[in-house]
């Protein structure tokens, strides 16, 4: 297919974007929306951004756009993002990528009049589309097709695309997972032979990929077909690992957290070895923390309003629905007991009730006034704490001061 001869499509573009084409065609240059955008549109979907792709060298661009707002940290590669309206706009020169030495990025690109060009570089052919209006689709390899055929397909040969850019496997398996498509043959085999390009990617960028995968419709799907690559990428688990945690992944519902998704992917482990392997994803310290709070506590079977509480304290206070969530899912409370927790979360919050040092009566101040010092202030506090919420003391100044000593009443 080449272009589409049907005009009528109409892709609907944030004022920025029609700046930014209108503009360029006014200097007399095409413009096209490409890519994702493209993509997205044609699925019904709104675009989570817009790229633009021109026949207008950098240094063209740069005197077109002369009077806005542009950030020009791409133009090495051709790309000048033009700000408008406080959208970022990248629009880039039709290019043509060079050898990938690093199994990342392009030693050189070469700058080029024409779309064809650019467009045979991309991934897959629902990513190597574009748009104009009046012009209509620009489909060189069947990208509408696969699209209708929920179907990933690399543009050109699948070995060549991945060993150019090994993220461009998980990307595959994260378009799959989040469209709910499925690898074309020749993609399929060449993601698991060319697993191995993955260890050339940075920890980052696969911790992106892969938090996308997991968040995905076919997530479940994905895992389980891919289970080998997944365990690639995230060792010490092991594939029979990662397939198990699939089945659990079936069961999800689509607004389960992202840390709960990472605590079913990782339940497997110890507490110790998943938080290695989380380290090697380099994850924030948040992302981290989220993941470990769960599987730290996966054997906690308290449900009733102590258990919940202490589950605040140490986690905060929407962390009981999360932890029900993770519990219910991989068979460590039933239906019951997940409804038993949320219901003591809700009722807890409701007569905010005590449940970290911040809503006891009393703090060390208090204690450091009657000659507590060092860490018999944090211990007498915590003991105090935890009498209060079993409900052996009120919470009550004169009362928690009362019984400081022993700290349990």
């Amino acid at each position: 297919m080449s272009r589409t001869d049907d005009n009528s499509i109409a892709i609907p573009l944030p004022p920025p974007v029609t700046f930014v084409m209108e503009r360029l065609e006014a200097s007399g240059f095409h413009a096209y929306a490409v890519g994702g955008c493209v993509r997205d549109a044609l699925m019904g979907r709104i675009p989570g951004d817009y790229d633009v792709t021109t026949d207008a060298r950098p240094e063209e661009m740069q005197h077109i756009f002369a009077d806005c707002r542009v950030v020009e940290t791409g133009l090495k590669h051709g790309t000048l993002t033009v700000v408008r309206d406080g959208m970022n706009v990248e629009t880039t020169t039709y290019r043509i990528d060079g050898g990938y030495a690093d199994g990342r990025h392009p030693d050189a690109v070469t700058f080029t009049d024409r779309l064809a060009d650019d467009l045979c570089r991309r991934d897959f052919t629902i990513n190597a589309m574009a748009w104009a209006p009046g012009q209509g689709i620009v489909d060189l390899f069947g990208g509408e097709e696969d699209l209708r055929a929920k179907r990933i397909r690399c543009v050109g040969r699948a070995s060549d695309r991945f060993s150019e850019d090994g993220l461009r496997i998980l990307r595959a398996l994260r378009f799959a997972s989040v469209l709910g498509f499925a690898c074309d043959e020749e993609c399929r085999a060449a993601v698991t032979d060319g697993m191995h390009l993955l260890d050339r990617i940075s920890r980052e960028r696969i911790y992106a990929e892969l938090t996308k995968l997991l968040g995905g419709v076919g997530a479940a799907r994905i895992l389980g077909e891919y289970a080998p690559v997944i365990a690639h990428v995230l060792p010490p688990l092991a594939e029979e690992d990662v397939r198990r945690a699939s089945t659990v992944f079936a069961r999800m519902t689509a607004d389960l957290p992202t840390a709960v998704r990472y605590a079913v992917l990782l339940d497997a482990l110890d507490t110790e070895t998943a938080a290695k392997a989380m380290d090697t994803l380099k994850p924030s310290k948040d992302e981290k923390r989220a993941v470990l709070s769960l599987l730290s506590r996966r054997e906690t079977v308290d449900t009733g309003s102590y258990g919940v509480k202490c589950l605040m304290r140490d986690a905060g206070d929407a962390f009981p629905a999360v932890w029900a969530s993770f519990a219910f899912l991989t068979g460590r409370i039933d239906a019951a007991g997940a409804a038993a927790v949320r219901r003591a979360a809700d009722e807890i919050l409701a007569a905010d009730e005590c449940r970290n040092l911040g809503g006891l009566a009393i703090d060390g101040r208090d204690l450091a006034l009657r000659g507590f010092t060092g860490p018999a202030i944090g211990e007498t506090l915590a003991a105090l704490l935890d009498a209060v919420m079993r409900g052996k003391i009120p919470n009550e100044r004169d009362a928690l001061l009362a019984n400081r000593e022993a700290g349990h009443g």
